[in-house]
């Protein structure tokens, strides 16, 4: 960024899975600016090579299937000149294509509403505008850059979006560290190969910076602050000079510490599977696609499949297959307490307002029913009469609120008046799916097939970010009719055979390994010592065990637990963190911070299960006011 359009500066940079989800990233930093800024949040992009494809919308007969509101996209210089005349106020405006011939029209609309720019650069267009040639087009100084898959020769899952510090502002404050992604891990396959490319496409800006890199590599206090500063500080206690990860456990700073957040719920086999690269050279050379439709099959009866390189973009990609398939219909309906993902799209899903301030607009047509009320099954019907509803979205265990399974009420409900009120049923198992609660999917055990699936986190084997939406054959036909192209635009825009390779992997494993069988027999183990060991434990309130998918509700309403409100749940992990023993690391759902989350490896042995029970019921059973002082302790 500085070397490029001679800035001095200060940067924050993001990395994400994709293009698109780096562009959406990059649309909420922007939206959260200007509307703290009392400023308009609609947004201008400039597309000429529809770069964007259905990010936005998609057209079918005719007419056009909207996603995403308050986006409006232009294709030609022409265009520009039409909404600098006419147009309302804009905040942002997002430049996916630069070149000199447009740069002059572009300012005069910049410079006429105050807004915010966006670029985004591939490899050849950043090359194009770091030539002194290109001089005209420098004037557009970004304040957020997108960089695209090019940088990875579009051979693995990536985007970044790096933005002004001072942007970044609001989303550093302790509260706001995690608003538009929880973990903050950035994938390591991803980030290597990046390096490599760069390594190999701009060898003389590489170098340039070589001392910088080496310094990252061996000095760890610098690599504290560069990581703390350019990145994300949430992070920063977790990383020591010595940090490794292998099968079920972390080792640093000269511990041994048991893994039972894994990618929240990604882990398969644990951390960096020795024989990984071998596996996949291993599986025959045939279509990857194919083979792995035909596979999925197999285990839920769905018939096709398109791909997606992160839980959220699967959502998302979902989502837009079920409202251009059941167009004109427009509403989507949600259970609160729900959770789709924190992209732009995928938020349709998610019920919390806390992920969605000062972003808007979002997708508006959407209905919210709980599905833990008494009259749950009334709420259904009485929606279902008022409203023509498109899709059904929903997950039978919300993972980020609370570990709590879909009462079966509203299930059946939801299963047997698809045919009479035409909607069609989207089950996101991103966090239940490959075998985490024992069977393939959750939707197996309620006799569910789904209109659409979504499977994602194990599905990549905690190395590979891809994901899978499962759709049925009559979904397919009824894009047919439409003259839809958005499963050729799906398939082209996430094909990556290592992907498919390693889900094809993760499956031929299950099997050698019956993980079906052994994740029941864990969880049932599991259950077995974690009810026993917290039966009269008084800082428990419940126990909820689903396969491998375990929370633990804490008690914080006795004194002095309920001082602590939302922050009870890091005297508890810290603690478990540090045992001396048997160290754990174990997780928290966002939506309901007084639930320990627990999700370890689904190989994890009965040893270690016995092992991280000990831990985590000693830690449990501890008097409050022990637990309070080591803490105390610890800090000091």
């Amino acid at each position: 960024m500085r070397t490029t359009w001679n800035q001095q500066e200060d940067y924050q940079t993001f990395l994400a899975n994709s293009f698109d989800e780096a562009l959406s990233g990059a649309i909420k930093l922007a939206r959260y600016n200007l509307s703290l800024a009392n400023r308009p949040t609609n947004g201008l992009i400039f597309d000429p090579m529809d770069r964007l494809g259905s990010f936005v919308k998609t057209k079918v007969r005719g007419e056009y299937v909207d996603f995403m509101p308050g986006l409006t996209v232009v294709s030609s210089t022409e265009e520009i000149q039409n909404i600098n005349r006419f147009s309302d106020s804009f905040g942002f405006l997002v430049i996916l294509t630069l070149c000199d011939d447009t740069v002059t029209k572009i300012l005069q609309l910049v410079e006429h509403n105050n807004a915010l720019i966006i670029t985004c650069v591939s490899r050849e267009s950043l090359a194009q505008l770091r030539d002194s040639k290109f001089t005209k087009a420098k004037q557009l100084s970004p304040d957020i850059t997108i960089f695209d898959e090019s940088f990875v020769n579009n051979e693995v899952p990536f985007g970044a979006f790096t933005a002004q510090k001072k942007l970044y502002q609001y989303w550093n404050q302790p509260n706001k560290k995690t608003f538009h992604s929880t973990t903050f891990q950035p994938n390591t396959v991803s980030s290597l190969h990046f390096m490599r490319c760069l390594e190999y496409a701009d060898a003389i800006f590489f170098n340039s910076i070589a001392e910088d890199l080496e310094l990252i590599h061996s000095d760890i206090k610098y690599r504290k602050k560069i990581f703390g500063n350019k990145y994300n500080s949430a992070l920063l206690k977790f990383m020591t000079a010595d940090v490794e990860a292998s099968g079920g456990f972390i080792y640093s700073g000269g511990h041994k510490i048991f893994d039972c957040v894994s990618g929240v719920a990604c882990s398969i086999r644990g951390h960096n599977p020795p024989n990984y690269v071998e596996e996949l050279q291993g599986i025959e050379d045939k279509d990857e696609r194919i083979e792995l439709t035909n596979l999925l099959y197999q285990y839920t009866g769905i018939e096709n499949i398109v791909p997606a390189v992160s839980g959220a973009s699967g959502v998302e990609n979902a989502l837009r297959i079920a409202l251009t398939a059941q167009h004109p219909r427009r509403h989507v309906l949600v259970l609160k307490g729900g959770f789709g993902g924190k992209t732009l799209f995928a938020l349709t899903g998610t019920w919390s307002s806390l992920y969605k301030q000062n972003i808007d607009p979002l997708y508006a047509d959407v209905v919210y029913i709980d599905p833990f009320a008494e009259d749950a099954v009334a709420q259904l019907d009485a929606v279902m009469q008022k409203y023509s509803i498109a899709v059904v979205q929903i997950e039978l265990i919300q993972g980020v609120s609370g570990v709590r399974a879909i009462p079966e009420t509203t299930i059946k409900y939801l299963q047997t008046n698809r045919e009479k009120y035409g909607y069609l049923l989207l089950i996101d198992e991103v966090q239940t799916g490959i075998f985490r609660t024992g069977l393939f999917a959750r939707s197996l055990l309620h006799g569910l097939k789904p209109d659409l699936l979504v499977l994602g986190k194990g599905t990549s084997d905690m190395m590979f970010p891809f994901s899978i939406v499962q759709y049925t054959e009559n979904i397919q036909q009824k894009l047919n009719a439409l003259g839809s192209s958005l499963i050729k635009e799906i398939q082209e825009r996430y094909n990556y055979p290592v992907g498919y390779r390693t889900v094809l992997n993760v499956l031929h494993k299950a099997e050698e390994m019956k993980l079906e069988e052994r994740v029941t027999k864990s969880g049932k183990l599991l259950e077995k010592l974690l009810c026993d060991r917290l039966a009269s434990c008084k800082s428990v309130r419940d126990v909820r065990v689903f396969g491998l998918l375990i929370g633990i509700e804490l008690n914080d309403t006795n004194w002095p637990q309920c001082w602590f409100r939302k922050q009870l749940f890091l005297l508890y992990i810290s603690s478990m963190f540090k045992h001396s023993s048997y160290p754990v690391l174990v997780g928290f759902c966002q939506g309901e911070t007084n639930v320990l989350k627990i999700t370890p490896p689904l190989t994890i042995t009965p040893e270690e299960l016995s092992q991280i029970c000990s831990t985590i019921t000693q830690v449990l059973n501890k008097p409050f006011i022990q637990l309070f002082a080591s803490a105390i302790n610890a800090i000091i």
